[in-house]
């Protein structure tokens, strides 16, 4: 990140547990990220190595248990209620590990997309084509009118992507985007990701145990056992990392 380039994230030794019948369990120990506004970063590691987790935090579904978690400006380690729903309506947008968690099966395709946009109120034209473009943009502008129920896998992932960044959230979060598809698509589906991200100017920080993922970001972290690890100071780069 660059000395002069505006911060989007900033978070510093985050560490994170849990009460299991009366015992702590630690997921996070400590993770450090900055990011620019704008910025891809991978959070690549093991499963059971604290990435969803990590993600929890970062969407405020979680409050840290130590750390600094800053982002847009919100510190999310002193949100209330009320503060947290607008943090999760405005700022981030978010595609759950099973991507349907976050549709809502009675509405179509298009309504999906509205339904972050419009809230309570009736979609006027212009929600309409703004949910039409990210529909194009994910290539399911021909399925506006089906349920998720009649997507496939792929169709139902780049689904959630739109729902997710239907409010131009300033950072998209992401588990495990490519866990359920074969590579050939995962690959063109992280090409036009990288693509709609650059349109709308937004940063995202993508958590997967796929190394073939750092061809798409700006740079890789390493977490394991709930510490972040530069991948450089691993020998991996991003670029070698892809290959």
């Amino acid at each position: 990140m660059s000395a002069t380039a505006p911060s989007l994230v900033s978070v510093s030794g985050l560490a994170h547990t849990y009460g299991v019948a009366g015992e702590r369990v630690v997921a996070l120990r400590r993770v450090d990220i900055e990011l620019a506004a704008g910025e891809r970063v991978a959070v690549m590691g093991r499963s059971g190595s604290g990435k969803t987790t990590l993600l929890n935090v970062l969407a405020a579904l979680e409050t840290p248990s130590r750390g600094r978690v800053a982002i847009g400006g919100h510190d999310l380690a002193r949100l209330d209620r009320r503060r947290r729903d607008a943090y999760r309506r405005d700022v981030v947008g978010y595609v759950w590990q099973q991507p349907e968690d976050g549709l809502l099966p009675g509405l179509t395709v298009l309504e999906n997309v509205l339904v972050p946009v419009i809230g309570s109120r009736h979609a006027r034209p212009e929600d309409v084509a703004v949910a039409g473009r990210l529909l194009d943009a994910m290539r399911l502008g021909e399925r506006a009118g089906d349920r998720p129920a009649r997507l496939s896998a792929i169709e139902t992932q780049r689904l959630a992507i739109a729902v997710a960044l239907a409010n131009r959230p300033q950072l998209l979060l992401a588990d495990e985007l490519t866990a359920r598809l074969d590579w050939g698509v995962a690959r063109e589906l992280l090409g036009d990701l990288a693509a709609l991200l650059g349109q709308l100017g937004a940063g995202a920080i993508l958590v997967t145990h796929d190394p073939r993922v750092a061809r798409y970001v700006d740079r890789v972290l390493l977490l394991r056992d709930g510490v972040t690890v530069p991948a450089p100071e691993t020998g991996m780069t991003a670029g070698a990392a892809g290959r």
